[in-house]
């Protein structure tokens, strides 16, 4: 199996036998970027009316990208990965901020501290290219923020919301307003969001899946004169009785404060002719607690607080070489802090203490360069490097006693990075663009695969220890993508493939006894010489009449490590298909979305059974009011799991039902 990957992964690099979209000037090939506000876009003459999603959860909105998954833990806070690749191997930024979860069992991720009504996109890169932020092996996610608008139509303008979901009888309010000038304009938005227990397919409820939260930002803008501008950013997020039905405990808060400074400098047909620097700063607060669980399922309760404290900057330059050559520069830093405990309250005997990340810092300071050069009318190639310097460590003496029973020797470590990468594309006519490219990608451990202490996985029932000799994980990447496009028809084939060295996994630990009650055993973070992932994904939309759109979109990822082991959580085959028509401002959409039973796993090693296929159809009906051509109201309708089926996912821990039948109905006005 594995010659014959390798064989296909060469075999697309030469050769690309779907349509492709043609690509702009602009606009990289492994990047794609998913608009969260509803407005039309065009793309060489193929428009598309997006729909506005500022009401959706950012996990609904993460789940219908090609080639994302998401690990459901709750109806809350889902951790998106890409293509299989596990949440270690990408990055995930806001802004182009670095911001690192709490929680040591992954109930924060970073996507779970945004809302859709305070972005206005998430850009999603597949590995280094010239858009990368930060080095990783299958590149990441970063969500963009909304920003005020200067010089508005309107100095006064905004909108209000609300919206109710009957499955679990949740309901949001949400809001925004914006005051704009020419020199300067602020914009405030906030979202409330209450949830009770959710039902699966059938009817019964499903326990300690209830969650709240308030989300507000503040964006200001300041022109300093034609050609500088100072951007001020702030969002908070406050989750709290955030339940989680496939862990042992729940969350009684999660808290969010994120804050940046930016310039921006900006002047066409000058050498220098963008040029960006931001300085920011968050933490991070979160606790996990079981005291709302009944002492039936609980055999001895605990709390489990951590922080997550970041400060970094970046400063990105582009400038114009020469006609048809582009140069970007980037350097940035930040430093974060880690630490997380768990106190246990034993029935008989005194409380016990112990930090699960031991306070850990690690220190990054990076530069990245990069160089696009149009060769010709239809050729253009991309190439790039990027060298990073981490430097980890423990910051406490409570921190080093704590890891000496698993090490003894020096704690802290430095590693160097040096990610590369060379992609090209070729207009083969008007309506077909091929493009090829190869990566070299490193990525550290991160701290908790250095430094963790007792880590309990739900998924595979282990308690994990950290490895501070682990060694800097590798990647051989290798993509092709073809696009097809005409007024009425866009396809899009894309091949990929990951060939790891040094693949960091957790390994049975052998004279270590479980922390945690009713846990397996012991599994302590190591590499393995090789391991593969491997897939496709191909998109089409079809505008089939002037009223009338079909969508498609398909994944498809494997996986295997050195002994031909089916890798740990790998999606099956997916593919979610849309027909939607539009009319006089009424869009109505049916939806089906089916996955693939997934077949291939590995239970002795990965603790990972097998899951079967699931159908599910969703249907909706919207309809937007123009209200003396400045006033908008929009009012939707959202029937979801039409038939009520009983299913999971294959990345669902526990793999606990999802949702039921759920009718959503969601209102706007825009004024």
């Amino acid at each position: 199996m594995k010659k014959d990957i390798i064989i296909a992964s060469v075999f697309i690099l030469c050769a690309c036998t779907v349509f492709a979209q043609k690509d702009s000037t602009n606009q990289q090939v492994l990047i794609e970027e998913v608009t969260v506000r509803g407005e039309v876009s065009k793309t060489n003459g193929f428009t598309v009316k997006q729909d506005d999603q500022t009401q959706v959860l950012i996990d609904q909105l993460l789940y219908n990208i090609n080639g994302v998954s998401l690990i459901k833990r709750g109806n809350y806070a889902q951790e998106p990965i890409i293509r299989g690749l596990n949440p270690n191997q990408i990055n995930t930024t806001v802004d182009g901020m670095y911001i690192f979860g709490a929680c040591t069992d992954h109930m924060d991720p970073i996507s779970s501290y945004v809302e859709p009504n305070n972005l206005n996109s998430i850009k999603l890169n597949f590995g280094p290219s010239d858009e990368q932020v930060g080095a990783s092996i299958g590149g990441g996610f970063d969500f963009k923020l909304m920003k005020a608008r200067l010089n508005a139509k309107h100095f006064f303008s905004g909108t209000v919301g609300t919206g109710y979901e009957t499955n679990s009888n949740a309901y949001r309010v949400l809001g925004s307003v914006q005051l704009s000038k020419k020199r300067w304009a602020i914009q405030a938005n906030a979202i409330y969001r209450k949830a009770q227990n959710y039902r699966e397919g059938g009817g019964r409820e499903i326990n300690f899946s209830q969650y709240e939260k308030i989300n507000f930002a503040v964006n200001s803008i300041f022109a300093l004169n034609e050609n500088n501008r100072l951007l001020i950013d702030y969002v908070q997020d406050n989750g709290s009785n955030i339940g989680y039905p496939a862990l042992t405990m729940d969350v009684s808060y999660a808290n969010a404060k994120i804050g940046s400074i930016t310039h921006q400098y900006k002047r066409s047909g000058k050498k220098i002719y963008k040029w960006e620097s931001k300085f920011y700063f968050n933490y991070i607060d979160h606790a996990m607690d079981d005291t709302k669980r009944p002492d039936s399922l609980v055999s001895m309760h605990m709390d489990m607080p951590g922080t997550s404290r970041t400060a970094g900057f970046y400063s990105n330059v582009s400038i114009r070489a020469a006609k048809k050559h582009f140069v970007k520069v980037k350097l940035n830093a930040y430093i974060n802090d880690l630490h997380a405990e768990m106190t246990m309250y034993p029935t008989v005997g005194a409380e016990m203490f112990m930090l699960t990340i031991p306070d850990t810092r690690r220190i990054l300071s990076g530069i990245d360069v990069s160089d696009k050069i149009f060769l010709n009318k239809k050729m253009k190639i991309t190439g790039g490097v990027r060298l990073d310097l981490i430097h980890s460590s423990i910051t406490t003496e409570m921190g080093r006693q704590t890891l000496t029973s698993i090490y003894n020797k020096d704690l802290t470590k430095q590693q160097l990075l040096l990610n590369s990468f060379v992609q090209g594309s070729y207009d083969l006519t008007k309506k077909i663009v091929l493009s090829a490219g190869v990566a070299k990608a490193m990525r550290a451990p991160s701290a908790q695969e250095m430094y963790g202490f007792y880590l309990f996985n739900r998924l595979d029932n282990y308690d994990y220890l950290g490895n501070p000799d682990i060694k800097v994980e590798q990647s051989w990447n290798f993509n092709a993508e073809v696009r097809y496009s005409t007024k009425k028809m866009i396809v899009t084939g894309k091949l990929f493939s990951y060939f790891f060295d040094d693949y960091i996994t957790g390994r049975k630990a052998v004279g270590y006894s479980s922390m945690t009650s009713g846990a397996t055993g012991v599994k302590q973070y190591t590499n393995i010489d090789h391991a593969i992932i491997a897939g496709g994904e191909v998109e089409f939309k079809w505008k089939i009449t002037k009223h009338m759109l079909f969508s498609s979109s398909n994944a498809y990822s494997y996986g295997e490590d050195n002994k031909h082991t089916a890798l740990f959580m790998i999606p099956p085959f997916k593919s979610i298909n849309a027909l939607t028509y539009f009319l006089k401002g009424v869009r109505m959409q049916a939806k089906y979305t089916t996955a693939m039973a997934q077949k291939h796993t590995d239970f002795e090693i990965y603790g990972e059974r097998s899951t079967p296929e699931f159908n599910i159809l969703d249907l909706s009906v919207g309809k937007t009011f123009d209200l003396k051509n400045r006033f908008k109201y929009n009012i939707s309708l959202t029937l979801n799991n039409v038939f009520d089926t009983r299913y999971f996912e294959h990345l669902d821990v526990m793999k606990i039902n999802r949702q039921g039948r759920n009718l959503l109905v969601n209102m706007k006005f825009t004024f």
